[in-house]
């Protein structure tokens, strides 16, 4: 019930932040953000819900997408709570939807043991590292959401998406903080699963390809993070590494997906 209750919200909050897009009504821009609260206390709740279930949501697929459609709202809310601005919903909201839809159907499907060793840092590990992912796709979005506006700006295109999106000033802060949130939580749930692994069987599986991921995507970011923070880069380079970051990650992922399947 939940499940359906939670894409209902977060359809409705992308047909507002829509329709806010081409009218730009004041109440649009709230209705959205009320719609997308809604969605993301339903999805609290099928959360909660699915430890009804035979498999647990730390072990599911259904769980895991639902902690990144929470982690991806949570993220959309806080922004737009600091920066007031809705644009980045136009690329929140239909993720949201589609993780909604996936985790709907995929309740009974397993990605780990259910008789794997649950302590404390698998409630460390598994929520920071969810919340980190949803953080880098949401620096990839404001890098996108940089070049466009730029490309208005140097156009001289001042139409419905130079008036709808931020000033750059604006888009870079939120490259910015999209950037370190994403890095440093991603950073304490990589700890903490090390941590939880070695707790599990006594050891630390460095070919573990989920580890392997974990660790290419950390040193990826890293490497943004770090240069950014004491070499420096200008707002444009940081939105186009964020960019090819993610891109990076994505190729990184399907490249242990491949090889895990021999």
């Amino acid at each position: 019930m939940y499940f359906d209750l939670a894409i209902l919200g977060c359809v409705l909050a992308l047909l507002h932040v829509t329709l806010f897009f081409f009218m730009g009504h004041k109440r649009l821009e709230t209705m959205t953000t009320v719609f997308a609260l809604i969605g993301f206390g339903l999805s609290v709740l099928q959360y909660a819900a699915l430890y009804k279930m035979p498999t647990p949501p730390y072990a599911s697929m259904s769980g895991i997408l639902l902690l990144l459609t929470m982690a991806l709202l949570i993220g959309y809310i806080g922004m737009y709570f600091k920066y007031g601005r809705p644009s980045i919903g136009l690329f929140v909201f239909p993720l949201a939807v589609i993780f909604l839809m996936i985790s709907r159907f995929t309740s009974g499907i397993a990605v780990a043991h259910e008789d794997m060793v649950v302590t404390a840092w698998l409630y460390i590990h598994l929520p920071f590292t969810i919340m980190g992912t949803a953080f880098f796709m949401l620096s990839t979005f404001t890098g996108i959401m940089y070049f466009i506006q730029e490309r208005q700006l140097k156009n001289k295109n001042f139409g419905i998406i130079f008036q709808r999106f931020p000033p750059l000033d604006t888009i870079n802060k939120l490259n910015n903080t999209t950037l370190y949130i994403g890095f440093y939580t991603f950073t304490i749930g990589l700890l903490a699963g090390l941590i939880w692994m070695f707790y599990s069987s006594g050891r630390i599986n460095v070919f573990s390809p989920k580890l392997v991921f974990a660790i290419i995507t950390w040193i990826i970011y890293s490497s943004i993070t770090f240069y950014k923070q004491f070499r420096g880069m200008s707002p444009k380079d940081t939105a186009l590494s964020t960019i090819i970051g993610f891109i990076s990650v994505l190729i990184t992922y399907i490249g242990v997906a491949f090889f895990v399947m021999g």
